[in-house]
């Protein structure tokens, strides 16, 4: 123990049996930092600190808060028997014996409780983890206020009215730096290089700044993940099991948004500023994020050409996904609920250095109420045309989540709706096809349900062509599926 620490002990008059141990010694640019944490018995104490600093030049300065033994007060004489680890709690300078039990009462929103030792009641209540205030979108201006003339304006603030916005929790996020949580990271590795936002300071900015794309990808993605999560998705079960980087401004203000498989199932989403920047759209942002959790549950599976079958799954899966995730602020709003990318396509009166890539009065990106069938597959090798064959299986998708919420009411229908297309993408085969994705759901829905649905099932997926009526009769060979019901 150092000569300056005896002498602090003598100066508090330090009970027999207490001690101050050294924890960490951290060295900034102009001292040296050592920290105390005392100890009663051999008992932490929390709260119970010194704080010892010597600057460049010799000079040595403390503070410190400590705390004493009260009688009657001592561990050894608690009768209430509770769980989890002994420790002094340090209340205004007295040590009060408790126990330290952690608890997550919401997924990676864990606590520090403490509950006296000798009447076990709960004295404090400590969040281990960090949560701030941003504004967003959510899900979008047009979506939220139901106002189809909103126009991107060239990235205008003036653009949207203050309705538009919504103050919302960023859980997960450090004490400060980059917004960078268990579920995402921003990062900024494509141009343009832009101002980040500092989970130390506020977070409240508007859509002319560039910091609040990253507050808007931050919020949205992380709380998807979270959703997966109330799913049952978590620990070994987890998809997209890692912290995705984002990059909000990226492929050099290009009107476009990719995600870039990193190999392993795991990557990273960059998105475009060309016209309405793409950050702003919770719908192009969960599309993209739904490749991510494609490629986390089937590595490398949803690949292939343009006409290929996998590829168009993997857009059409994506678009539902973005549909589900913003069905209910949607349809509140009473704008239509069917129509993806609404905000990003405003773009249309922009000044062309503003890259906007949609037609003259364009109203969606997508849509996921189309009438398609297996017949107007297109199956010509276009750049692009997985998109357009995609719709095909979100509109399938979207016929049965409808149908789930009207029959089990919204909340449970969308649960159960979102699960089976998660639980039906485990296990998938390279290369898959429409028809062998729609058995997966029906063997997804057999195990979750016992195959209470797959009356529900076998109708989308038969009247768009993608199964014949003879298949929803019989086992498919190498699957385990649904038994027919008697009604």
């Amino acid at each position: 123990m150092s000569p300056f620490l005896l002498l602090f002990l003598a100066s508090v008059s330090v009970a027999s049996g207490d001690e101050l141990r050294v924890d960490y010694v951290r060295q900034s640019l102009t001292a040296t930092y050592t920290h105390y944490q005392q100890f009663i018995e051999g008992v932490p104490v929390v709260g119970g600190e010194r704080i010892e600093s010597v600057d460049r030049d010799g000079h040595r300065f403390a503070s410190q808060s400590l705390a004493r033994r009260s009688e009657g007060r001592v561990i050894a004489a608690a009768v209430t028997p509770l769980a989890g680890e002994l420790v002094y709690l340090n209340i205004e300078g007295q040590a009060i014996a408790a126990r330290r039990v952690v608890v997550e009462e919401k997924p990676l929103q864990r606590y520090a409780r403490y509950y006296d030792v000798t009447t076990g009641a709960l004295l404090r209540s400590d969040p281990l983890f960090w949560s701030a205030q941003g504004r967003v979108f959510d899900p979008n201006p047009v979506a939220r206020l139901n106002m189809p003339a909103l126009q991107d304006q060239n990235d205008s603030a003036a653009a949207v009215p203050e309705a538009a916005y919504s103050i919302v929790e960023l859980p997960g996020l450090p004490a400060s730096g980059m917004l960078i949580g268990p579920n995402v990271q921003i990062v900024d590795t494509d141009s343009p290089f832009t101002a980040h936002a500092d989970a130390s300071q506020s977070l409240m900015f508007d859509r002319s700044q560039p910091q609040f794309e990253e507050v808007n990808a931050y919020f949205h993605i992380d709380r998807s993940q979270r959703y997966m999560q109330s799913l049952g998705y978590t620990g070994a079960r987890q998809t997209v099991g890692y912290s995705v980087p984002v990059d909000p401004h990226a492929l050099s203000g290009s009107d476009n948004s990719f995600y870039v498989s990193l190999g392993g199932g795991e990557g990273a989403l960059y998105f475009g500023d060309g016209g309405t920047d793409d950050a702003e759209d919770s719908d192009i942002m969960l599309h993209e994020y739904g490749h991510a959790i494609q490629d986390s549950i089937a590595p490398g599976v949803f690949g292939g050409s343009s006409a290929s079958q996998s590829r168009a799954m993997a857009e059409g899966w994506s678009d539902y996904w973005a549909f589900s995730s913003s069905y209910a602020a949607t349809i509140a709003s009473g704008r239509d609920p069917f129509c993806i990318g609404d905000w990003d396509a405003r773009c249309w009166n922009d000044d062309s250095s503003q890259e906007c890539g949609y037609p003259v009065g364009a109203d969606c990106l997508r849509r996921v109420d189309g009438r398609k069938t297996m017949s107007d597959y297109v199956k010509t090798e276009v750049f692009g045309i997985e998109h357009r064959n995609g719709e095909i299986f979100s509109s399938v998708m979207r016929e049965i989540f409808l149908a789930l919420t009207a029959g089990d009411g919204f909340e449970q229908g969308k649960r159960l709706a979102d699960t089976i297309l998660l639980e039906a993408t485990f296990g998938t085969p390279l290369k898959p096809t429409f028809a062998s994705m729609a058995r997966r759901l029906l063997d997804a829905d057999a195990r979750l349900t016992g195959g209470a649905n797959a009356r529900t099932i076998c109708s989308a997926m038969t009247m768009r062509g993608v199964l014949a009526i003879g298949d929803c009769d019989q086992t498919p060979r190498g699957e385990v599926t649904w038994i027919p019901s008697a009604d």
